[in-house]
């Protein structure tokens, strides 16, 4: 098969597309054996078909065998060197770091465009996506072929990507980060879900909006406003406030006030101008409170070391507060705690399924007005995930593609007498604009299979149109939110507000 990528360009005469198949590199025999040829643009691999039941032969001697399923013999050759696939060039050939995977994709977009506008729509799989460390990016496209052997062509005049090729874009960049290969979309999706924030902050909501954004005009232009967002930050010092909103849920309720609701947060600006803030969630218990108390128990050693203003390393400070509720409780409790500097960066530590997440603009706000009215008009957000989980599922997940169940099962939390535990934690940079939430897993409720940053960018951009300040808006909304799906669990929701910080 001549390459696809140096073939007959997408508005040349047809005919001598048809004249340079005859003469191509590409063996395409219908014949009838039984064999199924994979994918893989490298390698013609050969897989056995189950055998076919025994059909009456054709009388010619010359003639093949009928069979009910017939499979053509499809040679492939490439005329240009193929650089590794986008996984094997970060795991074994260090051609791109993990960390630098998304400040490298507006590069990789105009290829991916380039690839669909002369080869058509579909024409991607996983393997298409490949980086070379002193090349760079490479896209091996795919054209669909008739049973002639012949390319198909296809309608190129709407540049967008297909369904086939989104869930192909999104399976490679997932699978190059991930510990190990990725199946398919789903536990593409899974991975993203579970291990954001040891992933590439952001490369959930890259694959998301790869999924269902209008990409019409073609990727470039399509994913700049997300990738601008993504590199996004403070030029100067910035200042933060925090709000908070929290409910009992009317099913979490038992009639006692003073340990229904067993989550606890709190917020402290200290004199630099740094605030720390937490939310902790305890884990019920057999009904006698020790769940409530474990969340509080943390919350107060947390604010005692915040008065110190004295920063511990992860390590010491997730220490420091297992021991604290160790000691006040046998309960145990989740945790995700955030340090916000002048200088616009955060410290988030994870323990649990406790979640962060940042909600940015896509648009930059006016500079004296970072969370102001819209003004009429519409002010969309983005948001991404920066904690990963500790639960049953994720270790079984780490492993398998076919994990199942134990969702709320937690593997790692504060106190219980289990000992120190798997904990996370990660540098994010803020800009003005930016709402970063600590929440409950009460308040980050899934709600029909639907993605939890769709519903912040969407509830963000609603009620920043609506005129309310969205910090405190959407630390309500989403309180409001856990009770409409029904209350089954405390929610609390922690919204911090990055503005411009004030020069006295």
């Amino acid at each position: 098969m001549e390459s696809p990528l140096s073939g007959t360009p997408a508005d040349e005469d047809t005919s001598e597309t048809s004249e340079a198949s005859s003469t191509s590199d590409t063996s395409t025999t219908s014949t009838t054996s039984s064999t199924s040829t994979t994918s893989d643009p490298e390698d013609t691999v050969e897989t056995p078909l189950p055998p076919e039941p025994a059909q009456e032969a054709d009388t010619d001697e010359d003639a093949l065998e009928f069979t009910a399923v017939a499979v053509p013999e499809i040679a492939v050759r490439w005329n240009q060197e193929l650089a590794p696939t986008l996984r094997d060039g970060i795991v074994e050939h260090d051609s791109l770091d993990r960390a630098d995977l998304l400040d490298e994709l507006p590069s990789l977009w105009p290829t991916v465009d380039a690839a669909l506008a002369r080869v058509g729509p579909g024409c991607l799989v996983t393997e298409s996506v490949r980086h070379d460390m002193y090349e760079g990016w490479q896209v091996a496209a795919l054209p669909r072929y008739d049973l002639d052997g012949g390319i198909e062509l296809r309608d190129r005049r709407d540049g967008a990507p297909q369904p086939r090729d989104r869930r192909a874009l999104v399976q490679a960049l997932v699978d190059a980060v991930a510990d190990r290969p990725c199946l398919d979309l789903r536990d593409a999706l899974n991975l993203l879900d579970v291990f954001a924030g040891t992933f590439p902050p952001g490369l959930d909501a890259v694959c998301r909006r790869l999924l269902g954004h209008d990409l019409r005009q073609g990727l470039a232009v399509g994913m700049a406003p997300l990738h601008e967002a993504l590199g996004r930050r403070a030029a100067g010092r910035v200042s933060a406030t925090c709000y908070q909103e929290s409910a009992v849920g009317s099913r979490k309720a038992k009639g006692d006030p003073a340990t229904d609701n067993e989550d606890a947060a709190g917020a402290v600006r200290g004199p630099s101008g740094t605030v720390r803030c937490a939310v902790f969630d305890g884990v019920t218990g057999d009904g006698d409170g020790s769940g409530a108390r474990a969340s509080r128990a943390a919350l107060e050693q947390a604010t005692r070391r915040w008065a110190r203003e004295e920063d511990l390393s992860p390590r010491e400070l997730v220490a420091e507060l297992d021991a604290a509720v160790g000691r006040a409780t046998e309960g145990s409790a989740t945790a995700v705690l955030a340090t916000v500097r002048p200088d616009g960066t955060a410290s988030v530590v994870s323990v649990g399924d406790s979640e962060a997440w940042l909600v940015r603009p896509l648009r930059t706000p006016p500079r004296d007005e970072p969370h102001g009215p819209a003004r009429g008009r519409e002010l969309p957000y983005a948001a991404w995930k920066l904690t990963p989980a500790h639960t049953g599922y994720a270790e079984l997940l780490r492993g398998s593609p076919d994990a199942e169940g134990e969702e709320s099962s937690l593997v790692n939390f504060l106190g219980g007498g289990g000992g120190l535990g798997r904990w996370a934690h990660s540098i994010v940079e803020l800009a003005p604009g930016d709402l970063l939430l600590l929440a409950s897993d009460g308040a980050t409720e899934s709600e029909r299979e639907r993605w939890f940053g769709a519903v912040l960018a969407e509830l963000a951009t609603q009620l920043d149109a609506s005129g309310r300040p969205p910090a405190p808006a959407l630390a309500a909304a989403l309180v409001q939110r856990a009770e409409a799906l029904g209350g089954w669990d405390n929610a609390t929701a922690l919204v911090c507000a990055i503005g411009e910080a004030k020069h006295v």
